[in-house]
């Protein structure tokens, strides 16, 4: 894939929380690693498991 300068990867992390099952996206942080405890959920009291990481493209 060819990206051109007008171009831009956001990056996104998608935690879960294995309690309740809400799937919340936030910004990317240097340092989410894939299935680790992230936060506590929002919704319950459990603590939310990054689940996936990915980038979209996003066009200037």
């Amino acid at each position: 894939m060819i990206f051109s300068k007008e171009e831009t990867i956001l990056a996104y992390t998608v935690e879960k929380c294995p309690k309740c099952n809400k799937l919340n996206r936030r910004d990317f942080s240097e340092g989410d690693i894939l299935f680790m405890s992230s936060s506590d959920c929002s919704f319950c009291d459990g603590i939310t498991v990054i689940e996936k990481i990915y980038g979209e493209i996003f066009q200037k």
